[in-house]
């Protein structure tokens, strides 16, 4: 069995007065949120990450989670290469959110977070505070295909042909069609129906941007099981051929809204 250590998140604030009573439930449920995020970003990572163990002690508001020695070491290593380019440019996207969480907090309350482990514990990592300032660079959108379902308001054009669709969480979306999609078929406008599209989401706020259509899909709410086994029945022989099928659906970034 791998040798576990800690890492720890110290809060504190200006006055030297925080104590692990001054924690609300919520702050730590998205610290260890934070903390799953920064050490294991993506799905592959997060689906084989080691038992992770909580305490909250005192000598401030002490947060310390113990697993095994390679996570302690990664988070080292990450930690240390911040403070030393004082850049985020090599984290990824989630990563760096992390860390601005943390920037956020330690601003608006007047914090000082030091981020240390086990394996150095007379000396901080990464320590934020009010002053820190680390700007996200990872680009703030992914492309892909998405498939959106909503009543359709609005279609046509005269330059750009398009259709407006109204989502069933109330967002109205511009998707650009040629003429011969929005001719093709039966009519669309007002009725309920589906659209696969391509083009970007913004991983911040979720919001689409460059939409173009692929193909309309017929709305068909009912569950049928019997399509369903079917369907799987004949995807099992090329699936049984991906080594890693989380990765390859995860790379599809396809979606449903």
């Amino acid at each position: 069995m791998e040798e576990k250590e800690y890492i720890e998140i110290k809060i504190d604030n200006i006055s030297n007065t925080l104590s692990p009573n001054d924690i609300d439930i919520s702050e730590i449920r998205e610290l260890m949120s934070n903390i799953e995020n920064f050490l294991y970003p993506d799905r592959k990572s997060k689906s084989a990450r080691p038992h992770i163990s909580y305490s909250l002690e005192s000598s401030s508001a002490s947060n310390k989670f113990f697993l095994p020695i390679s996570g302690v070491l990664l988070f080292n290593e990450l930690t240390s290469e911040i403070t030393k380019k004082q850049s985020l440019n090599f984290l990824s996207y989630k990563q760096q959110k992390v860390i601005a969480n943390f920037q956020k907090k330690a601003a608006e309350n007047d914090l000082i977070l030091e981020l240390r482990s086990s394996l150095n514990l007379d000396t901080s990592t990464l320590v934020i505070d009010k002053n820190t300032n680390f700007q996200i660079s990872s680009p703030l959108y992914y492309e892909g295909e998405f498939y959106i379902y909503g009543e359709i308001y609005q279609e046509g054009g005269k330059q750009t042909p398009n259709i407006h669709i109204s989502t069933k969480n109330g967002e109205d979306l511009t998707i650009h069609a040629t003429k011969d999609q929005i001719l093709d078929g039966e009519k669309q406008m007002y009725q309920i129906c589906g659209v696969k599209a391509k083009g970007k989401r913004n991983l911040e706020d979720g919001s689409y941007s460059e939409l173009k259509l692929i193909q309309f899909i017929p709305y068909k709410p009912e569950f049928n099981m019997e399509l369903l086994n079917e369907v799987i029945e004949k995807a099992k022989p090329n699936l049984s051929k991906i080594k890693d099928l989380d990765s390859w659906i995860d790379e599809l970034k396809t979606e449903v809204v």
